[in-house]
């Protein structure tokens, strides 16, 4: 055999091998979807007490205001935070599992929510994104909440 020949059957070779890597990645990506559903199920069904706590988290766990006082007091403290670590912070002021993956993503969904209603009242601002994610910081107004009836008042 000529060496062109070779080379030209070689490279067929690895084209064929590569179509066949892709074509089991796409299934290894396939079942790995159908196991997270499966797994949720499973969770679903063997630890409904857990699925309770991720839907209050939804449906009125948190005060209004409380996710974004939480979140304007930490970035008091620490002057620059992401969106994940106030959500993580405002996870373990309330006692829940950080660990939990759907709970947690709740709460940084709801912690999202808060800290765009806290910008447009100059509460935070947000510094840069970094990858995908949003850098937060205290902003230039202070909220004072004595009594429930009592307006905010910003300085």
């Amino acid at each position: 055999m000529s060496k062109p020949l070779i080379v030209h059957t070689l490279k067929e070779k690895r084209a064929e091998i590569l179509g066949q890597i892709k074509a089991y990645e796409a299934q290894i990506a396939h079942a790995k979807h159908d196991l997270a559903h499966v797994n949720a199920t499973i969770e679903l069904f063997a630890a409904p007490e857990r699925q309770r706590a991720r839907y209050i988290v939804s449906h009125g766990f948190f005060k209004k205001g409380e996710i974004a006082d939480i979140c304007v007091r930490h970035l008091g403290v620490d002057a620059e935070l992401t969106t994940r670590e106030l959500a993580e912070r405002v996870m373990a002021e309330r006692g829940l599992d950080i660990s939990d993956t759907a709970l947690r993503n709740s709460v940084v969904f709801k912690v999202v929510q808060a800290l765009r209603h806290a910008k447009r009242r100059k509460l935070v601002r947000m510094i840069e994104k970094k990858k995908g994610m949003c850098v937060w910081g205290a902003g230039g107004a202070v909220t004072l909440r004595a009594v429930a009836n009592t307006p905010s008042t910003t300085g």
